[in-house]
C-alpha cells in the first residue's frame, strides 16, 4: 500500500509547504526520556533563493540513531500574513493548547516563523513544551529554562515552560530591538518573548539578528514522513488547536489587532483542516484539527484481501491506495 494523503504542497509560486530545518540531533536529557532515545524534533533547513525555503526528501532514521541524524518536519497547515512583512516591527500570536487523541506516542508542533526566528509549542510523548529555534548567535543568555541545547540554535523548554495542558493559553511576542533588548522600530535584531498567562507576564526567550523576511504560522507540523516510528498526531476537533489572537506592530511603534479576511492566506493538506474561522472578528480567530471525515466512504483494510491498484482503504485513521496487485 502507498500512503496517498501526504506530499509537498505548493505555496507562494515555487515555494513548498514542506520545510527542512538545520541542526544536529541531540538525545533528550534524562529528565525527558530516562537517558535513552532521541527526539525527532531534528530540523534541517535549506535556503532556496532569497527568503525561500525548500524541503529535501525525507530520510528515515532509527530512534537510536546516535548523536547525528537528519529528520524532517512537514507543515500540513500554514497561515501566512499577506501584508508587507518588512513594514512590520513586531508580532504577537496566542495559541490554546489542543487535545491530542494519541498523546502518549506522538511528536507534533504548533509554531511560527518571524524574520528567521521560530517559536511555539512542541509535543513529544512526555507532553507539550515551549520551544524556539534558529537563534543563530547561540542560546547563551536566553531563558534559563530553555538551555537543553536540543538543536544548534534552539531548545525545548522545561520547568514552568513545559507540561502544558489542553486549554492552556500561551502567547509569543516578537519585537525589533537593540542588542541590549530595548524595543526599537529601527533595531537590527529580533527579541522573542513568551507569556504563559500565569501572571508572570512576558518572559524573554531568545534574540537574534533579523534574517529571512517571513511572518507565518505552521498551525500543524508533524514528523510522520520521516518514518512509521513517528506516529502522526491526531488533533481533536472538539478541543482543537485554537489561534486566539494576533497583533502586529507598525513602523510607528503602535500595536494593532489583526483582523480581516484578506489578512492571511491559508494552506492545508489532508487529514488536517481549519474550522470555525472568524476572520472578521477583532481579533480574528480560527481552529485546526484532524478531520473526522477524511476517510469516510473508504472501507477498512483487511489483511487477507487482495485489492486492485488504486483501491482506497483506511487503516489507523489514515487513507491508503493499493499500488500493485500481487496474486
Amino acid at each position: 500500500m502507498v500512503d496517498i494523503h501526504h506530499g509537498e504542497r505548493p505555496h507562494g509560486g515555487e515555494q513548498t509547504e514542506r520545510h527542512a530545518r538545520e541542526a544536529l540531533f541531540r538525545r533528550q536529557l534524562a529528565v525527558e526520556h530516562g537517558g535513552g532515545g532521541g527526539d525527532p524534533a531534528e530540523r534541517e533547513r535549506e535556503v532556496d533563493g532569497p527568503g525561500r525555503d525548500r524541503g529535501r526528501g525525507a530520510q528515515q532514521i532509527p530512534l537510536d540513531a546516535g548523536d547525528v541524524a537528519s529528520l524532517l518536519g512537514t507543515y500540513d497547515l500554514t497561515s501566512r500574513y499577506t501584508g508587507d512583512v518588512e513594514q512590520t516591527r513586531g508580532w504577537i500570536i496566542e495559541w490554546e493548547v489542543p487535545v491530542l487523541l494519541n498523546a502518549s506516542q506522538v511528536w507534533g508542533v504548533v509554531g511560527q516563523w518571524y524574520f528567521n526566528l521560530e517559536s511555539g509549542i512542541y509535543h513529544n510523548p512526555s507532553g507539550w513544551h515551549v520551544y524556539y529555534f534558529a537563534d543563530d548567535n547561540g542560546i547563551a543568555g536566553n531563558h534559563p529554562s530553555c538551555a537543553l541545547s536540543t538543536w544548534d540554535g534552539g531548545s525545548l523548554c522545561e520547568g514552568a515552560l513545559s507540561s502544558l495542558q489542553p486549554g492552556q493559553r500561551v502567547a509569543f511576542k516578537y519585537e525589533w530591538c537593540t542588542p541590549s533588548r530595548v524595543a526599537d522600530v529601527n533595531g537590527a535584531e529580533i527579541c522573542l518573548y513568551v507569556d504563559m498567562k500565569d501572571g508572570a507576564g512576558w518572559q524573554f526567550l531568545a534574540q537574534d539578528a533579523r534574517g529571512t523576511v517571513e511572518m507565518y504560522a505552521h498551525d500543524i507540523e508533524h514528523f510522520r514522513d520521516v518514518g512509521p516510528e513517528y506516529t502522526e498526531p491526531l488533533f481533536s476537533c472538539d478541543a482543537p488547536i485554537k489561534m486566539i489572537r494576533q497583533e502586529v506592530k507598525t513602523t510607528s511603534g503602535a500595536w494593532q489587532t489583526m483582523t480581516g479576511a484578506s489578512t492571511w492566506s491559508f494552506h492545508d493538506a489532508a487529514p488536517y483542516v481549519y474550522q470555525n474561522k472568524n476572520l472578521t472578528a477583532s481579533p480574528a480567530t480560527w481552529e485546526a484539527c484532524t478531520s473526522s471525515s477524511i476517510c469516510s466512504g473508504a472501507p477498512a483494510w483487511a489483511s487477507a484481501q487482495a485489492y486492485p491498484p488504486s483501491t482506497q482503504v483506511t487503516s489507523g485513521g489514515r487513507l491508503y491506495a493499493a499500488k500493485w496487485h500481487i496474486s
